[in-house]
């Protein structure tokens, strides 16, 4: 069968055709251009190899039988320069086949017999061609992903070289604090050491979530799943919410049932999630309460969790931009009396709602300017049930920190503050 003729369009591919013989060139040219292709030709294979040094090729195609430099030795050399270029030998007699070893050795597919005619050489070529565009996505493909290797190595230093040195800082903070006492102490260092402290901690924040969002980013992280109680995060919490409201009129209140049905979720995630939405809340929040809320629905088959304030609100046109990377809202409510301290660099939406996702979950927000907003996180419950008696609520979970060093009191319940 005919092979159909495509259009004389650019195919943006470079062919390289080596041959002793001038007429072969010609008309191998003259068909290849036809097809849309850019084609360099070569009488020998020194020339060809100039040639290929100079110009980006996508397929070599040589003659196997040439004097002085043969196909074998300009295929040698060129694999020398690029071991991943296509390329297709060329034989003037059907006898004239190249050892199969040869061709194994020199990464060579196949051959074509000028015998053949034009239209088998043009399958070939469209055959090689799709195995370089093929090859080409594979090692992007490769490369991308070391280069994202590299970048997460590289951040993860980073991050660790920060929370050490945020430990240190905060670490002789308390140290002076506990030691001086509140009485002996004189007010205005002792202001000065909290101001320290308080910016530290904020510091301590953006590192934790600027490395999991690097890991995120780099298909480092992993979700465990597993079925608990969402009252066992209760005092975790109620702790971390005191340390962030100490200087603020807002109260927070901690509505769980302790009868709430079982989540399946990643216990160390889902404190990501609820620590940035909570600390996020807080952040646009003056006076008034922050309420965690927490309801069973059947009907879908998992439990809404909803962390609701009485600050500034989100205007209807950013509720999905809050949740892309790097965005930042405007206050389009200043006179609310709700003034927002660090805007962050907007990840930590972003960073909460992939998690969720990860774990079959979602997070969606309701607001208007001025009224408070809702961020509601939605968990599956466990496919099968599972008796309390099976869960082990006072195991700790898993963490990359668990090492025997000293944690300053200030971080030991601290949160991810959201960026």
């Amino acid at each position: 069968m005919a092979r159909k003729r495509t259009t004389a369009q650019p195919s943006g591919h470079t062919i390289l055709v080596i041959d002793d013989q001038e007429e072969i060139l010609t008309s191998v040219r003259l068909l290849l251009e036809r097809e849309g292709h850019k084609v360099l030709t070569a009488l020998n294979g020194e020339d060809g190899i100039v040639l290929f040094r100079q110009e980006k090729v996508h397929l070599v195609i040589v003659d196997y039988f040439m004097p002085q430099m043969t196909g074998e030795d300009v295929v040698r050399a060129i694999r020398k320069l690029d071991s991943d270029v296509q390329v297709l030998l060329q034989t003037g007699y059907s006898g004239e086949k190249p050892p199969l070893t040869t061709l194994r050795e020199l990464d060579i597919q196949g051959y074509h017999s000028k015998t053949d005619g034009p239209e088998h050489l043009l399958l070939w070529v469209e055959a090689t061609l799709k195995a370089a565009t093929h090859l080409h996505q594979v090692r992007a493909a490769e490369q991308l992903k070391a280069e994202l290797l590299v970048k997460q190595e590289f951040l993860s230093n980073v991050s660790h070289e920060m929370r050490s040195r945020l430990h240190i800082i905060l670490g002789y903070g308390d140290l002076l604090l506990v030691e001086r006492g509140s009485e002996s102490f004189p007010q205005h260092w002792r202001q000065s050491i909290e101001t320290i402290q308080r910016h530290s901690r904020a510091l301590w924040g953006l590192a934790n979530n600027f490395l999991n969002f690097v890991k995120l980013g780099a298909e480092a992280m992993r979700v465990c799943p597993r079925p608990f109680l969402l009252s066992e995060l209760q005092q975790e919490f109620q702790e971390s919410m005191e340390f962030l409201l100490q200087r603020k009129s807002v109260s927070f209140v901690w509505e769980v049932d302790s009868q709430l049905p079982l989540v399946w979720a990643d216990r160390d995630k889902l404190c990501i999630i609820l620590q940035n939405l909570l600390s996020n809340a807080t952040k646009f929040t003056n006076r008034g309460e922050i309420r965690l809320r927490a309801v069973a629905s059947p009907a879908d088959n998992g439990v809404f969790i909803q962390v609701k304030d009485t600050g500034i609100g989100i205007a209807p046109a950013y509720h999905e931009a809050i949740f892309d990377t790097f965005q930042q809202v405007p206050n389009t409510n200043a006179n609310s009396g709700n003034s927002v301290e660090g805007a962050g660099i907007g990840i930590g939406l972003t960073l909460a709602r992939k998690l969720a996702r990860m774990m079959g979950g979602d997070i969606t927000v309701e607001s208007v300017a001025g009224a408070g907003a809702t961020f509601t996180l939605f968990l599956r419950t466990p496919a099968e049930e599972v008796h309390e008696s099976e869960v082990p609520s006072s195991a700790p979970a898993p963490s990359s920190q668990s090492k025997s060093v000293y944690v300053p009191s200030s971080l030991r319940s601290q949160p991810v503050l959201t960026l």
